[in-house]
């Protein structure tokens, strides 16, 4: 699966929102969400349950610090499906961590799509360096990380 882009959007007065019907027809109708990294949160397709499992068993719960990394990441996080329109309700408690009222960008990552509060994407993206030289820089890490497969 390959999820690519970003799309603005706007939560409905029920705290709805669409997703764009390219990732809807990789993901499905049933999301994984959870608080993600610098702000945003991240939605996983439900099939990647398992994934969510190996790396929980991987981490393991037996010391303090990773039995509340696993409560602070899963204790905010849910499960939603979405309707027969594509919509689907995110929860006060992802809204809030992320700094959500009504306007959103919603990014493909890969595996995951993000979900960020506009103002939130468009500081990001203005603290960006986005010369060619910092495009190099991440395409040889990229580059890097594909070689070590």
């Amino acid at each position: 699966m390959l999820l690519l882009g970003n799309y603005q959007h706007t939560l409905d007065d029920k705290n709805r929102i669409r997703l764009p019907a390219k990732f809807r027809e990789k993901l499905g109708s049933e999301y994984i969400l959870i608080p993600g990294t610098s702000g945003c949160i991240s939605l996983y397709p439900a099939s990647a349950e398992e994934k969510f499992i190996r790396a929980v068993n991987k981490l393991g719960e037996f010391s303090a610090d990773n039995a509340e990394t696993l409560r602070s990441l899963t204790e905010r996080a849910a499960v939603v499906e979405a309707d027969s329109q594509g919509r689907f309700m995110i929860t006060s408690d992802l809204l809030r961590i992320a700094h959500i009222d009504k306007d959103v960008r919603i990014l493909g990552v890969v595996d995951r799509v993000e979900i960020w509060s506009e103002e939130r994407y468009l500081k990001r993206i203005s603290e960006k360096d986005e010369t060619p030289e910092a495009y190099d820089e991440l395409n040889m890490k990229l580059q890097r990380a594909l070689h070590e497969e």
